[in-house]
């Protein structure tokens, strides 16, 4: 019989022996307006580390969200807003009771997107004029011929180009500086607060070629020769460079950010869950209000076919519910008075009347979606490398830009009479353009909001990008058993304890939580030993229940005694339940157990130990026997069944664990999240078991939420192809720069190509992102 099972309710989990109280911080979660590319968010990071008081920020790029813990001893909230007076973006505190779905800022989007489509379509609709007068063959001579002859009847040919240089230039200017504008505004205000983006690159890349081809377009002005041809380029100058640069620049960031949004699906589709009104009684009438206003303690009405507004108890009715969006099972659960029921489920047949008991940031609802938005928000370890290259991307670029200009300047004399000065101009510019820090910037977080996202969908939530790196390298799995590996309705099957001392035993176990004292109390009920009436009503009734309650005498002096049992004094006996009942000190004999497995248990352990190389152990209170059995049952080695744990002696066989697995080895201990916190913490994973109740919400580090141990192997197999993603995106970002720059310095990339790849790579990369919503 397990030892700490007979125990009442567990005891608070303590923080491991030895530890130090953390700090005292503070945590704002922040939305951020204005990022362009890694090296924005670089940049925020890099001020905030800079703030007295910060102890920890992270800023995402994808979802345009930052987080910052800080020392409220030392900082205010105002002071990290203020940080943003330096630079370029705006930010605003996104408020621990905010609605799942902020429709302020979604409308601040959605105009933000319309806006910059506008923009797009009339960048696009001058560039295409422009480049059929520039490119196509003898449209640009004939559309200047036809306007000079205006003037003088017989144009000379650099007369000619120039006229229709003239309406290149003002066709340009539009797309240059009123499309352009936001690079020209991001460009001066990074470099205003000490730093480079992507912005930088655009900016002079298409201002360099919008000069050189203003010098080229008035060079006939200046010299006064227009009777032979320009000396520069035959006159032709550069503006659909400048113009397709651009367009190109706007198109890529307008299909980026619709890719983005579609990285966020699976959250947005947790936040639709919850409907955006609830009936509640109040002042005995029926009245509908905005979900915001509803109280706890509001008695809610929920009609057939409605979605559950708030987490709460029925107080009235009967109906099946859908939960499947929380548990994953298909079939509804019945529902009755005293049950309870979570927001976002569906009610599909009666009517039912709910007391509300959390509402808000506090249902479970609210919780996982911000426990998913904290994880998609996080980085993980193999970002840093990203990190380290973004923060010197753009002077680097520069720099090579720089070269490059300086060789083709020494080192290649022009050809076929062309200028010098053009034959290294326009692979500096290339260089410059195709440069692409936002690929770097968006492989990371792309992948994990994805990746996350799909997790939270499939009842897996894993706490933060550093867990998941760890997940995919899993090597150990400690298990405990009753609850995780076992169903956690144990049954009695054998007791010899007589009627009398089992009644004392049922009353002091009635006040425990626990599913062995639950057997004990059934068990005295179906014996007899509690009466007549406990024993003819069906178990698990409301008749039962009640003619339990009446058969049991009361108790008093209860106490937990952790690790060991329960005690105290019923009907003038001092009683102790634990491995044996005693009576007034006197042993009263003993009773045994039986757990089943889970159903599947023995093939999710199987698929961990065949499919991905994961040693699973087992620990338990409960007697050799028992646990071997139960450990034979579903493959676990002998040898690494541990028997006899206490409660606080988990986290030392984990430790025990840890330290056998070697420098390389990952351990994780599954649990239910209620007793084995100290475990959860002594693992480098934590997993938490149970079906959305609050404690494993905050318990694991992982918590999945449908209770099935084959929803771990799934947590791997997600882990490892989000890893997979990770590393794919950082792979064709390096190798994308890698391959462009040099392309471009050669010579062999034109700059307006240059431009439209720097566009499109980001895009791949978040689409790549993408391919992870497939996972299966």
């Amino acid at each position: 019989m397990e030892n700490e099972k007979l125990a009442s309710t567990p005891a608070p989990a303590s923080p491991a022996a030895g530890s130090a109280p953390a700090p005292a911080a503070a945590t704002i979660r922040l939305a951020i307006d204005g990022m362009h590319c890694a090296n924005c968010a670089a940049n925020i990071e890099k001020h905030y580390r800079a703030t007295p008081g910060v102890v920890d920020v992270a800023v995402n790029l994808a979802n345009n969200t930052g987080s910052v813990t800080f020392d409220p001893a030392i900082a205010s909230v105002d002071d990290m807003l203020r940080v943003f007076d330096d630079l370029s973006f705006t930010a605003e505190v996104i408020p621990d009771d905010a609605s799942l779905v902020d429709e302020g800022r979604r409308a601040k989007e959605a105009a933000r997107a319309r806006h910059d489509l506008r923009v797009f379509a009339a960048s696009a609709a001058l560039t295409v004029v422009i480049f059929c007068i520039g490119m196509l063959p003898g449209a640009h001579m004939a559309v200047g011929s036809a306007l000079a002859g205006l003037i003088t009847p017989d144009p000379t040919h650099a007369q000619a180009m120039f006229a229709a240089n003239l309406v290149l230039l003002a066709l340009t200017i539009p797309v240059q500086f009123g499309c352009g504008a936001r690079f020209y505004r991001g460009a001066w205000a990074s470099l205003r607060s000490g730093s480079a983006n992507m912005d930088v690159l655009v900016a002079l890349g298409t201002t360099i070629a919008f000069a050189f081809s203003l010098w080229i377009t008035f060079l006939p002005v200046a010299t006064g020769d227009w009777a032979g041809h320009p000396p520069v380029n035959d006159g032709m100058p550069y503006y659909e460079t400048c113009a397709m640069l651009i367009t190109f620049v706007l198109l890529g960031k307008i299909l980026e950010g619709r890719a983005k949004g579609a990285t966020n699906q699976a959250i947005e589709a947790l936040m639709n869950l919850t409907p955006p009104t609830a009936r509640v009684v109040r002042g005995g009438a029926e009245v509908e209000v905005p979900l915001a206003q509803v109280v706890v303690g509001d008695v809610v009405m929920v009609r057939p076919g409605e979605k559950v507004p708030v987490d709460g108890v029925v107080v009235e009715g009967a109906s099946e519910v859908d939960e499947s969006m929380l548990t994953g099972e298909p079939l509804p659960a019945l529902k009755v008075p005293g049950d309870d029921v979570t927001g976002g489920t569906v009610n599909a047949a009666g009517a039912l009347t709910v007391r509300a008991l959390r509402v808000g940031a506090d249902s479970t609802l609210a919780r996982i979606v911000r426990a998913v938005e904290d994880a998609q928000g996080s980085k993980a370890p193999v970002q840093r490398m990203a990190d380290k290259i973004a923060a010197v991307f753009v002077p680097a670029i520069l720099a090579i830009a720089a070269v490059t200009f300086c060789a083709w300047l020494v080192l290649a004399p022009p050809a076929d009479g062309g200028s010098l000065l053009e034959r290294a101009l326009l692979p500096a510019i290339a260089v410059i353009v195709v440069a692409c820090p936002c690929a770097l910037g968006l492989a990371t977080p792309t992948a994990l909001m994805v990746g996350m996202g799909k997790g939270a969908q499939m009842g897996i939530l894993i706490k933060d990008g550093e867990v998941l790196e760890r997940v995919c390298k899993l090597t150990d799995a400690v298990f405990d058993k009753t609850g995780t590996i076992t169903e956690g309705a144990p049954r009695v099957v054998a007791c010899d304890v007589a009627p009398g001392a089992l009644r004392l035993a049922a009353a002091l176990e009635a006040r425990s939580e626990h599913p062995l004292a639950r057997a004990v109390v059934a068990y005295a009920a179906a014996s007899g030993a509690l009466g007549p009436a406990a024993a003819a009503a069906e178990p698990g009734t409301e008749d039962a229940a009640r003619a339990i309650a009446a058969a049991l005498p009361p108790v008093e002096a209860f106490e937990a005694v952790v690790g060991r049992g329960v005690r105290g004094v019923v009907e003038g006996h001092d009683v102790f339940v634990g491995s044996r009942v005693e009576v007034d000190g006197a042993d009263a004999g003993g009773l045994a157990f039986e757990d089943e497995p889970k159903p599947g248990a023995a093939a999710a352990l199987a698929e961990l130990r065949e499919g991905y190389g994961v040693t699973p152990h087992m620990v338990t209170g409960d007697a050799e026997g028992p646990a071997l059995a139960v450990g034979a049952a579903v493959g676990i080695d002998p040898a690494r069944v541990s028997w006899g744990v206490k409660p606080l002696e988990k986290a030392d066989r984990v430790r025990a664990v840890r330290e056998a697995a070697g420098p390389a080895g990952v351990v994780a201990f599954v649990g239910d999240g209620i007793n084995d916190a100290p475990a959860l913490a002594a693992a480098d994973v934590g997993v938490a078991m149970a079906s959305g109740t609050d404690v494993a919400l905050d318990a694991g580090s992982v918590v999945l939420m449908r209770n099935r141990l084959g929803d771990l192997a799934c947590a791997v197999r997600l882990s490892r192809a989000t890893m997979r993603k990770i590393k794919q995106n950082l792979f064709w970002a390096l190798i994308y720069n890698c391959v462009m720059i040099p392309l471009a310095a050669v010579g062999i990339l034109a700059p307006a190509l240059a431009g439209a790849a720097m566009a499109f790579s980001s895009v791949s990369v978040v689409c790549n992102s993408l391919l992870l919503k497939r996972f299966r």
